[in-house]
């Protein structure tokens, strides 16, 4: 009796369970990347120490790069019921895992595996919930984003016709222990925006405020401890972005971000502005794009921070040129760290013009063109007569579809380097940079 009692108990268990996910969906979407990178003078450390232009005695020969390295991603979505779900994006092998590294490590989260992103979603009587850590980013496009996340309570606004809306709080940084000072050296963000869409035409205009404490705990001579403010950030951002389609050929498109405000308990002002605007066209198996970028750069002012990002540049999902703009050669985006050239070029900011295009040979096969230059925004920062000139690139590259979810690419770049890079010395010469590429990617 007891045994089939015991039966029947563990029988309702799993038919219990059954049914309660039975009520669940399960949506899995993903992708495996595997790149392969060839540059003919960088800084030696695969894709993370960006590119080394300067032809110096001794080491012109043997200070070129080459690496694979492969990211393996999977997105679910729980759907628990009509209004409710649960997002992630979940890293098996996170981004640029190089091959060769036994201790499997990567170079800033120290792991592989890692849940990049998690978040809730409810579709409630006073608008869509996101709560969580989901995807972060600067706007609505490419341009200075880099694909981030963070930890937000984030409300859109009910369905209003062709307008939306949204707000949200962000927890930038907690900084929390058992000290009192701690309690207010967090980083919080918060942002609202709204739009117009319509088929064919959006436009949207967004208001934040960066609150910064940055608090640190010091001691004086007497031994009695108090707070100095001097990594504080206090600063407001203003940004828009707007798409419209002037016909079934051609379309333009722009996006801005300006911030402002004041840091190291207001003895540094901030000004920072970020924009782009370009002409889409659509020729059948040809299409094309022509925009121009900038990004503002610092002056000589100590006490004024105009450089738009010199961490992050122009963003790394901002890629339309494989070198100036690459994620890998970390000169406009300097989502790799620091470099002597690429530091220096964000700092300078840019403005950035290029044309870039794709023509459609087959069902299969796609050719891609490309051609930009650039210049400094602002030397003044530097000492002596540096030059503004960063140089031209031209792009070459195809793409082939392997199989329906499978395509093969290969992309060549060459960087005819300006004369900026000479940072003002005489007696330093510069090398022209080029880069070979090829990348399989799987995604399902």
């Amino acid at each position: 009796m007891k045994k089939f009692l015991s039966t029947a108990v563990a029988l309702g268990a799993i038919a219990g369970l059954a049914a309660t996910a039975s009520a669940l969906e399960l949506k899995v979407t993903g992708s495996y990347l595997v790149d392969g990178y060839y540059i003919n003078s960088g800084n030696g450390a695969a894709g993370g120490g960006g590119v080394y232009p300067w032809d110096l005695p001794g080491i012109e020969d043997n200070n070129s790069d080459a690496w694979y390295w492969h990211e393996f991603r999977i997105n679910p979505t729980l759907i628990v019921n009509d209004k409710i779900q649960m997002r992630g994006d979940i890293r098996m092998i996170d981004s640029d895992t190089v091959w060769g590294a036994q201790d499997d490590l990567q170079r800033f989260d120290g792991g592989n595996l890692r849940i990049d992103k998690i978040w809730l979603l409810y579709d409630s009587p006073i608008g869509k919930w996101e709560i969580g850590r989901r995807p972060a980013g600067a706007w609505m496009g490419d341009f200075v984003n880099s694909g981030t996340a963070a930890d937000r309570i984030m409300l859109w606004a009910p369905a209003m016709d062709n307008f939306k809306a949204y707000a949200f709080l962000q927890k930038s940084l907690e900084v929390d222990a058992y000290e009192y000072w701690a309690d207010d050296a967090d980083t919080d963000y918060y942002e609202v925006a709204a739009g117009y869409v319509v088929e064919g035409m959006q436009a949207w205009l967004g208001l934040a405020w960066n609150r910064d404490m940055g608090q640190t705990l010091a001691v004086d001579g007497a031994g009695n401890e108090f707070t100095i403010d001097t990594d504080d950030a206090d600063w407001w951002r203003v940004k828009g972005y707007a798409d419209f389609k002037i016909n079934d050929t051609f379309a333009v498109d722009g996006e801005f971000d300006y911030k402002w405000g004041d840091k190291n308990d207001g003895a540094v002002d901030i000004n920072g502005f970020a924009g782009i605007i370009g002409v889409n066209g659509n020729f059948g198996d040809l299409s094309g794009r022509l925009f121009y970028a900038y990004i503002s750069g610092e002056d000589d002012d100590p006490t004024e921070d105009t450089a738009y990002d010199v961490s992050k540049g122009m963003g790394a999902d901002f890629e339309p040129l494989y070198i100036l703009t690459g994620y890998e050669a970390n000169v406009l985006n300097g989502d790799q760290g620091p470099t002597f050239l690429g530091t220096a070029v964000r700092t300078s900011g840019a403005h950035l013009v290029a044309a870039v295009a794709d023509f459609k040979a087959s069902e299969d096969l796609t050719l891609h063109g490309g051609i930009g230059w650039g210049q400094a925004a602002d030397t003044d920062w530097l000492p002596g007569g540096v030059d503004e000139d960063y140089g031209w690139e031209f792009d070459l590259g195809l793409a082939y579809k392997l199989y329906d979810n499978l395509t093969y690419e290969l992309h060549f770049g060459w960087w005819v380097v300006g004369d900026f890079a000479e940072m003002g010395a005489a007696n330093l010469e510069t090398e022209d940079i080029w880069l070979l590429s090829h990348h399989l990617s799987m995604k399902f």
